[in-house]
């Protein structure tokens, strides 16, 4: 019996090891890259960029994980880690949706439905999500099967046009000449 108890913990341990590592609570950057065994790296905020496009989530830092079993997480406080194997496969828009999202999560933000809608307004306002890209972010998505904690792909899908349109784009200010 003690032996069946073992399994199950080892297995439930396993489950957060496939997302990101298990390390303490709230690890820095730079302790999950060392306790990382395969070529992880810390990007210091303003650093990130992908198809000549910045990345950036306040003043957090984003670690590169190759090892990495997703496109990203952001299961610590602090930092967005991010899988580089994965995220040229996507187009730039889905990249920047997908780490926009972590970003939501990486700033409290828990439920996944919002953090879509929170990485959708932010796109939208910031003019890097345009419908096309909303398309492509709902492509990425639509075969999704729900869990835990995400509903289905069509149902995100659904989710984040709502938020889209209820998104205000705001183009950057004009310098006026005074």
């Amino acid at each position: 019996m003690h032996r069946l108890t073992a399994i199950a913990i080892m297995l439930l341990n396993a489950v957060p090891a496939a997302y990101a590592q298990v390390l303490a609570p709230n690890p820095t950057p730079e302790m999950y890259v060392e306790n990382n065994r395969g070529g992880s790296e810390v990007v210091p905020n303003g650093k990130l960029s992908f198809d000549g496009q910045p990345f950036t989530c306040g003043k957090l830092v984003t670690v590169l994980d190759p090892q990495l079993t997703d496109y990203a997480a952001a299961p610590y406080k602090g930092f967005i880690i991010l899988n580089p194997r994965v995220m040229p496969k996507v187009s730039t828009p889905v990249k920047l949706w997908i780490f926009h999202h972590e970003c939501g999560h990486a700033q409290g933000i828990r439920d996944e439905t919002k953090a879509d809608c929170f990485s959708v307004q932010r796109g939208r306002r910031a003019g890097w999500l345009t419908p096309e890209g909303l398309d492509q972010v709902c492509d990425f998505i639509s075969n999704g099967k729900p869990d835990a904690a995400h509903p289905s792909g069509v149902e995100r899908c659904a989710a984040i046009r709502q938020c889209y349109r209820h998104a205000e784009f705001k183009p950057a200010a004009a310098k006026s000449g005074r």
